[in-house]
């Protein structure tokens, strides 16, 4: 099977990796629904597995995903692994939340910063992290203020091998490459926001930065039950607070991707197939909590890039992104 691999800091990871925000289950986060309802603990333990098992070695955690609970679930799932997975796991985690506190702003502070990767490592039961991320900093965010001297020692000391940015925008993703801060992005991509691939070819940064893509499969709406009949979340998802507007555009344009769902793996694997199509280096990480999105993860390593000429009907039938996301 061709697994996609990206070599980094002399380690091979998964292109394609096993984004674990599901796994923090049911939690609100300042009075609303910030998770994606409750989880089968076993069948998380058993889809982390599987990815292990087939390859897939590269997971994307944070801190804040069900304070902390989404690291304690996959830290567990890894320390039980029996099996022979195909490299050593590798683990992206996010500092910014404070877990003693109930509210108020994240703190990027280098008290925090270490705090943050010594409590992440207990929770995974890990001697180390591959990559640790700043979580969502505003997007005007004065990087030249932070001290980066922390971020070294832990490189250096070998607690991380590299650390960066997950944003929350376009504008943060561009505020975080003209600082130059770190060597690790990770930014929203998916077939129906493509405004992030500009950077991975630009001359300026593809040889610096890996540029970690996430909400691939648009926040699980792409998918064959949205050509098949309108969302609808519990009041414990997150998706339950979009905007009627963003569900409606979204809706309308994944059924103009329709052409993908006669694809072999259909419509959700054909989108993880999108991410695999640009030759750079690039790691996209959908939200995995059960072993049949386990599977479709793993076909989509299997099947590989999608042709040059699906790709032009994609960029064809939707536009670039949804306009007030600009």
């Amino acid at each position: 099977m061709n697994l996609n691999y990206l070599s980094f800091h002399d380690r091979q990871i998964s292109r394609i990796g096993f984004g674990c925000w599901q796994l923090a289950g049911d939690y609100d986060w300042n009075g609303r629904p910030n998770g994606y309802g409750a989880i089968d603990p076993g069948e998380a333990v058993r889809a982390i597995h599987l990815a292990l098992d087939t390859g897939i070695n590269f997971f994307d955690t944070a801190i804040a995903y069900g304070f902390g609970k989404s690291e304690l679930v996959l830290g567990a799932a890894l320390k039980s692994y029996k099996g022979s997975s195909n490299g050593q796991p590798f683990i992206c985690t996010k500092y910014g939340m404070v877990l003693d506190r109930e509210s108020g702003n994240d703190d990027f502070s280098t008290v925090n910063f270490t705090e943050s990767v010594e409590g992440s490592l207990k929770r995974l039961q890990a001697d180390s992290l591959g990559i640790i991320l700043l979580h969502n900093p505003p997007d005007d965010f004065n990087f030249a203020a932070l001290d980066i001297a922390p971020f070294e020692t832990m490189v250096a000391t070998g607690k991380v091998f590299a650390y960066g940015v997950s944003c929350r925008t376009q504008k943060g993703v561009a505020n975080v490459l003209n600082h130059g801060f770190g060597s690790v992005i990770e930014a929203v991509y998916n077939p129906l926001d493509r405004r992030y691939e500009k950077h991975f070819s630009d001359a300026l940064y593809k040889d610096k930065y890996t540029f970690i893509c996430r909400v691939p499969l648009a926040s699980g709406l792409i998918s064959p039950r949205t050509l098949s009949g309108d969302p609808s979340f519990p009041t414990n998802d997150i998706r339950s607070t979009f905007s009627r507007e963003q569900v409606e555009w979204v809706t309308s344009n994944v059924r103009k991707l329709a052409f993908l769902q006669d694809l072999e793996g259909g419509i959700s694997v054909s989108a993880l197939r999108f991410q695999l199509s640009n030759p750079y280096s690039t790691v996209t990480i959908p939200g995995i909590k059960n072993t049949k999105q386990a599977n479709d993860a793993i076909m989509a390593m299997r099947l590989g890039p999608l042709s040059t000429d699906v790709i032009n009907n994609i960029t064809e039938a939707v536009p670039e992104v949804f306009y007030k996301w600009r």
